[in-house]
């Protein structure tokens, strides 16, 4: 990827560059895995112009003070790479800090909380907790992002299934169950205080029918779905074993045509990458010490283009899962960024080719017709291909 003055525009077709609102930078605390860097050129050369980032850091950002120190971090990380990657940060939610929500409204996006524990140490487990980062939120008008995930049950689930060094197990120990509880409950609490609820990384068909009931009933409630729950399922752990190991888990083939089916019905409102990176030599640790995540923004784009071209979405749709909904949800300044993208491009994923500092990708091998060529940030001209 280098900066240039000129596109050569001949047979190329221009979208609004991406947003892509669950990333996890890994910084600070585990930069060894990512950092704002490297993570600008994964972004940037995959047509994403702006991420927002969880707040799961070593610490975790659950303070204003945490969040401010964080941003001058990511801002002296990317002046040195000289990449004007936009970006919002997410506050996380702890029972400790809970205070600290109003104060946050001018400088996070939102808030994240956690219901079941994940990669870092956020998490929310009181009902009473939660109740009030709800009620919290809402009198800010900020949204609510929840990974849901029953804690009580994923307990549960692995105590009863017991000791196992399987990784397909990750998908029955986080057991749908885990999943459709906790979106339940949030989705309660978001129409009690009107609060605007966003779902990240929604994997099963039940919870996509609660959100497209509470559709239906005018709460403002919005369903994120990722790239690995969209082209991977359970069949995938006999190939990619722990690689393909995440929270929530790998789902069925029916989950999954569920999610394609909320995204032709407007249900689905936004794509996340949920880019999750871990180091080969961390996700190859015998299951259950492997870590959970797996890397996705520079495969994002590809993988949706080429699922156009399969007249899965049209680029119409695409258009509102990467930029016009995110930009509407969380209130985000308008810009003109820009991707252009070669629908006719095929290329295969390979490892050596990423930007990301992880270096690994489950989609290695897959051949994706549909690929950016170049991405406009801030008024400046990357090349990618």
């Amino acid at each position: 990827m280098k900066c240039v003055k000129t596109i050569d525009h001949q047979g190329l077709i221009e979208l609004p560059a991406l947003i892509d609102p669950h990333v996890h930078f890994r910084t600070p605390g585990e930069c060894h895995k990512e950092d704002w860097k490297s993570g600008a050129f994964a972004a940037v050369s995959s047509g994403v112009t702006m991420v927002c980032d969880m707040p799961n850091n070593k610490p975790p950002c659950m303070t204003i003070d945490a969040l401010i120190a964080k941003k001058k971090i990511i801002d002296s990380q990317l002046r040195s790479v000289g990449i004007p990657l936009r970006y919002g940060l997410y506050l996380g939610a702890d029972k400790n800090h809970l205070d600290q929500i109003e104060k946050a409204k001018e400088i996070a996006i939102g808030v994240k909380v956690y219901l079941g524990s994940t990669t870092g140490s956020l998490l929310v487990e009181s009902a009473l907790d939660l109740d009030e980062v709800f009620r919290r939120a809402a009198s800010v008008d900020m949204v609510v992002v929840v990974h849901a995930e029953d804690e009580e049950i994923l307990k549960r689930e692995k105590e009863r299934y017991g000791p196992t060094t399987d990784p397909a197990a990750h998908s029955k120990i986080r057991s749908p169950e885990a999943a459709i509880v906790a979106t339940r409950e949030a989705i309660k609490l978001a129409a009690k205080y009107q609060t605007s609820l966003y779902i990240a990384h929604l994997s099963t068909k039940e919870e996509l029918e609660l959100v497209r009931q509470a559709k239906k009933d005018g709460l403002p409630v919005y369903a994120e779905v990722t790239p690995h729950h969209l082209f991977l399922t359970v069949d995938d752990y006999a190939e990619w074993k722990s690689l393909v190991q995440a929270n929530p888990p790998l789902r069925s083939h029916e989950d999954q045509e569920a999610l394609w089916a909320g995204i032709a019905d407007g249900t689905v409102d936004t794509i996340g990458s949920d880019h999750a990176p871990h180091l080969l030599e961390e996700k190859r640790r015998p299951y259950p010490q492997s870590p959970s995540g797996i890397p996705g923004i520079e495969t994002l784009l590809p993988l949706m283009l080429d699922a156009v071209n399969q007249k899965r979405l049209s680029l119409e749709r695409l258009t509102e899962l990467t930029h016009t909904n995110a930009e509407k949800i969380f209130s985000l300044p308008p810009n003109d960024d820009r991707v252009w993208v070669d629908m006719e491009m095929k290329k295969e994923v390979r490892a050596s080719d990423l930007k990301t500092k992880c270096g690994w990708s489950p989609y290695a091998g897959r051949v994706l017709t549909g690929w950016p060529v170049y991405t406009i940030v801030n008024g400046e001209i990357f090349a990618i291909q």
